[in-house]
């Protein structure tokens, strides 16, 4: 199918999922119970701007519920908040064969060019069409950690994200992600010399990919690519979780 066509198929999707917007959108009981909140209320923009930019660009546009970017050259978007720790919550539909993600922790206050130079990458990719090495494919750490390659629904269909980064102790984070209910990632960001971690971003793959200072900012914002692929995003909610040695169960 032309990538055109697919398009236009995530777009009636949007409209005759059997889902109707004022549905979308929503805490359930228990999500507002746990501290959710809502990061998208499926009618404005609001809460969010371009990448360095105080505007956004007309391609990201709401339909039906959704925040999508309906062209190529909608830059990336940003919360105009900014985040620390938290567990991150959303549904989100890509083209055929395309490409995007979700950077957290992502500073505008750089000389880095590329925001995924310095940020961690949560890869949203059409997996399903395309065959890709495992740290590139959906539900990777980008550049890092594989994902199994078997989990992205079929363009036009909704993926269920969720990024948890919390604090693990002794200067350590632990970052764990989901696609669609299974576990792909889960990984001690240690920064001493001779972890895991540390030799991850020493590898062939890596050392040349990010920057000295990836993944060091404690703060920043969360970020959805502009990859030039059309992709949506719905009901993204956020759990913010303090600096404390406190577990959240998956």
């Amino acid at each position: 199918m032309h990538r055109a066509h697919t398009f236009a198929l995530i777009c009636l999707l949007l409209i005759f999922s059997g889902v109707s917007a004022d549905q979308l959108n929503q805490l359930s009981p228990e999500e507002k119970d746990q501290g959710f909140r809502l990061l998208f209320d499926g009618t404005s923009l609001d809460g969010w701007r371009n990448y360095r930019s105080e505007t956004i660009k007309p391609q990201w546009q709401v339909i039906e519920g959704a925040m999508v970017m309906t062209a190529k050259g909608g830059r990336d978007l940003i919360t105009k908040e900014s985040f620390g720790y938290f567990d991150l919550r959303l549904e989100h539909t890509i083209a055929e064969e395309g490409n995007s993600g979700v950077m957290f922790r992502v500073v505008e206050e750089t000389e880095e060019r590329h925001p995924w130079r310095l940020a961690p990458e949560y890869q949203l990719y059409d997996s399903y069409n395309v065959k890709v090495r495992g740290d590139r494919c959906a539900g990777a750490l980008y550049g890092l950690v594989a994902a199994p390659k078997d989990l992205a629904k079929r363009p036009g269909e909704w993926n269920d994200v969720r990024i948890l980064l919390e604090p693990a102790g002794d200067n350590k984070d632990r970052l764990r992600f989901w696609l669609n209910g299974t576990q792909t990632v889960d990984v001690m960001v240690d920064p001493a010399p001779g972890s895991e971690w540390s030799k991850l971003l020493a590898g062939p793959s890596s050392k040349d990919h990010f920057a000295a200072d990836f993944f060091k900012a404690k703060t920043g914002a969360i970020l959805l690519q502009d990859h030039g692929a059309r992709v949506a995003f719905r009901n993204i909610r956020i759990r913010e979780l303090d600096g404390s040695a406190a577990r959240v169960d998956p």
